[in-house]
């Protein structure tokens, strides 16, 4: 592997490292109720983090309950 595809790789790697670190940070921005019906969401529940929903847009984070989802 030459030089230029070794500096190649490092770009790649820190632009995906970035991009990995500001998705994990979104996570602290998590809503704590649902978007429509304002249901209050559980951030320790293991129940509600695998049934909830989460649609996010550019950097706005979007959380739904399973009732409002399906509607």
């Amino acid at each position: 592997m030459g030089s230029l595809e070794r500096k190649l790789a490092r770009k790649q790697n820190k632009e995906m490292e970035k991009r990995l670190t500001k998705k994990l940070n979104m996570f602290s921005s998590l809503p704590d109720n649902c978007l429509v019906c304002n249901k209050d969401f559980d951030k320790k529940s293991k129940e509600h983090a695998t049934s909830w929903f989460v649609n996010v847009f550019g950097d706005e984070v979007q959380l739904y309950c399973p009732s409002c989802w399906e509607e």
